[in-house]
């Protein structure tokens, strides 16, 4: 039985980009659950702005539970979903990969990306504090140094034996 792979990390560890890649190495669907959030409510920042982190972390919840709810697909989950108590619950179902890289080369990713509205002053305590909710997984994958599609072959292999056994 095929199980949705979840992918989860820090922003900018590059869960959009391999879970694409990962989708069509094995063959499922991919769905970015920020895309799901910016086609019913808007861009993330805006949502953030409107309606505050509190409301945004409701909606993310919801479109979680009807993405889980939808099918085996490789799911790029938003960086703070994993830290909700209610979503670790329904990620469990799933096959939980992390990608992690050293903040100091996330930061060299985003740059100057004005678009995601926590990555401020206190990106780094946020990184760290996140680390307890991305421990959890059943496996995680440093992506500094390493192709998106060098990332996304390790874990489709990873998968198919997971799968196999």
């Amino acid at each position: 039985m095929r199980r949705t792979v979840a992918i989860g990390g820090f922003m900018a560890t590059g869960k959009s980009t391999v879970g694409a890649l990962l989708a069509r190495r094995l063959a499922l669907p991919f769905v970015d659950l920020d895309a799901v959030l910016v086609a019913s409510h808007g861009p993330i920042a805006e949502q953030f702005a409107r309606d505050g982190e509190a409301a945004f972390r409701m909606a993310e919840s919801a479109a979680l539970a009807t993405v889980l709810a939808g099918g085996p697909c490789v799911l790029a989950t938003g960086g703070g979903a994993w830290c909700s108590p209610a979503n670790q619950r329904l990620l469990a179902s799933c096959w939980r990969i992390v990608l992690t890289a050293p903040l100091v080369v996330l930061q060299a990713r985003v740059g100057a990306a004005t678009e995601r509205p926590l990555w401020d002053d206190a990106v780094a305590a946020r990184w760290s504090e996140r680390q307890a909710a991305y421990a959890d997984a059943d496996a995680v994958f440093e992506t500094s140094g390493w192709t998106p599609q060098a990332v996304a072959d390790a874990i489709a292999d990873r998968v198919t034996r997971w799968e196999a056994a």
